[in-house]
């Protein structure tokens, strides 16, 4: 059985106890940082003597006694998995417990490095809502996230500790975002949102953080988006085209044609050809994000594109088909100009302004051209349960309707007006 003993070392008072930790072979000591005088104190027992004032008596046995369970504790902790059980072990130990952190990487106090340590555990950590190992795209995301903390660290001479990230930093570090690196405040949302992440987590493994991390003020508003999607009549436009002389603008086109009659999510497309694919029916077992099981309905469209090519379809080069796909678009003149943002080389930044409609097309206008162009005509449920969102409020991000649209709307509905009171001055 694990024992502890404590013993006063030295003839000067006060004198640190000396706190003793043995287990079978194991033998080893560090200081407890519990300081009594000497006449106070009974090596024979080990214990505080009862000729001790009580105020002292009081303090010097609740501490004994909660460092003594402290530690216990963590060797039962800690021997089952490996870890060397020795003077240093216990050092850290004893420090821990008075909240002293050892250096400026130790992770139990410090929040750059807890992050660093938490990337490191998802690299082989499952994500319990799909079972699945966590991707390498949400770890890069963690590790942009973590370089930006270590940015304003280095701007601001700070090491901040996990219970400092509270009200007062989200102030600095957002003002930091937003004026000195001219991020927009939906990347800054981004950046606080996994930053609340990354503390509760570190609250779940018992460290010391802030309550004002639940507070509604620590976030932050994200830009009105302006996303584009392609409408039924520009859809029918590129699916008319004549590519067969270029096979690359060609291969895009029909990737294209799926993604907007399909609603996949592009790491469901980059993998079409290993579903179940029949005469009416796309069937997937499991969706990457979600793990979702979703039986996607043919339309002719793309059964067209399936039978053209017995049903295998080509790869999905992200990279390449960003850049075709503006090319395809361009050719089906969809040159319309409209709102939306470019990120300007120049400044590395996305800048709103009016462009043809084609350089606005990316592979994210296929998921919002599905669910905008059904959207009003079924019921959010049955898009929903093709696109295989579980929020209804992530669902609407994606519907889509652009200005010119809502003020066509507008003017139909004035027109009816005007034609309904017209006829009834006839009558």
């Amino acid at each position: 059985m694990a024992t502890i003993q404590f013993k006063a070392l030295g003839k000067k008072d006060p004198v640190n106890l000396n706190m003793r930790f043995f287990h079978n072979k194991i033998n080893c000591y560090a200081k407890s940082n519990i300081f009594v005088d000497n006449k106070d104190w009974s090596d024979k027992t080990h214990k505080i003597k009862q000729t001790a004032p009580d105020e002292i008596k009081k303090y010097v046995n609740e501490t004994i006694d909660s460092l003594s369970k402290f530690v216990l504790n963590s060797f039962k902790f800690d021997f089952p998995k490996g870890e060397k059980i020795d003077s240093d072990w216990l050092i850290r130990k004893v420090d821990l417990f008075y909240g002293r952190p050892n250096d400026f990487d130790d992770y139990h106090y410090y929040f750059a490095p807890f992050v660093k340590k938490f990337i490191e555990e998802s690299k082989t950590r499952l994500n319990p809502r799909n079972g699945k190992q966590i991707s390498e795209k949400t770890i890069q995301n963690y590790t942009t996230t973590l370089t930006r903390i270590k940015e304003y660290e280095t701007l601001k001479g700070l090491k901040l500790k996990t219970k400092e990230i509270n009200l007062k930093f989200h102030a600095g570090f957002t003002s930091y975002l937003k004026l000195d690196k001219k991020y927009s405040s939906t990347l800054i949302e981004k950046y606080i949102s996994q930053i609340k992440y990354f503390v509760k987590e570190a609250k779940i493994e018992g460290f010391e953080t802030s309550v004002e991390i639940e507070s509604s003020k620590f976030t932050f508003v994200r830009d009105e988006t302006i996303d584009t999607y392609l409408n039924e009549n520009e859809i029918d436009k590129i699916f008319n085209l004549d590519l067969s002389k270029n096979k690359s603008l060609d291969n895009t086109r029909d990737l294209l044609i799926v993604g907007v009659w399909t609603g996949l999510r592009v790491s469901d497309l980059k993998r079409i050809n290993d579903f179940n694919i029949s005469q009416n029916r796309i069937s997937i077992a499991g969706t990457e994000k979600n793990n979702a099981f979703v039986e996607i309905p043919i339309h002719p469209q793309l059964k067209y594109v399936l039978e053209k090519r017995n049903n295998v379809l080509p790869e999905l080069s992200e990279q390449n088909f960003n850049i075709n796909i503006k090319r395809v678009c361009q050719i089906a003149k969809i040159n319309e100009v409209i709102l939306g943002s470019i990120k300007d080389p120049e400044t590395n930044r996305k800048k709103v302004d009016y462009y043809p409609k084609y350089k606005l097309i990316s592979t994210h206008s296929m998921r919002r051209s599905f669910i905008s162009n059904h959207y009003g005509k079924l019921d959010d449920k049955t898009i929903m349960a093709i696109s295989t969102h579980k929020s209804h409020s992530q669902f609407m991000r994606y519907v889509k309707t652009t200005l010119k649209e809502h003020a066509n709307k507008f003017e139909k509905y004035w027109a009816e007006k005007e034609e309904l009171k017209n006829n009834l001055k006839i009558v």
